[in-house]
């Protein structure tokens, strides 16, 4: 079955306003992030948990950094957490970054993702 997509938010630039659009976490399903348009090679992945704790799973990617293989980490409820990943860990072949999500209860929450400028 196709892993739920997550949108990804471009940040135009500063000063600029920007609509995020935030996705339900698929427990069934999982989830993968298109970064084949992404010149930035930093992403900004957002998980919020909102009931159960939710453990997800950064898949390694298919290059070199690869190797250093997933990220996994339990959630837990009532927060929100942030992730700075470069693609070149975790992207796949086919331009996918893909994440798991489990949970041992009804663990529910949402999940986005921006891509753009970055503050030097």
């Amino acid at each position: 079955m196709a892993r739920s997509a997550v949108t990804v938010t471009k940040i135009d630039g500063y000063n600029s306003g920007n609509v995020i659009t935030k996705d339900a976490i698929d427990l069934t399903n999982n989830h993968s992030i298109d970064v084949s348009g992404l010149s930035d090679e930093r992403l900004q992945i957002y998980v919020e948990v909102t009931t159960a704790p939710v453990t997800v799973e950064f898949k390694a990617g298919d290059y070199e950094d690869g190797a250093i293989g997933d990220l996994s980490e339990a959630l837990t409820p009532a927060g929100t957490y942030v992730y700075e990943i470069e693609t070149s860990r975790f992207k796949d072949s086919d331009e996918l970054v893909l994440i798991d999500a489990s949970s041992t209860g009804s663990g529910a929450g949402t999940i986005y993702a921006t891509a753009g400028v970055q503050a030097k």
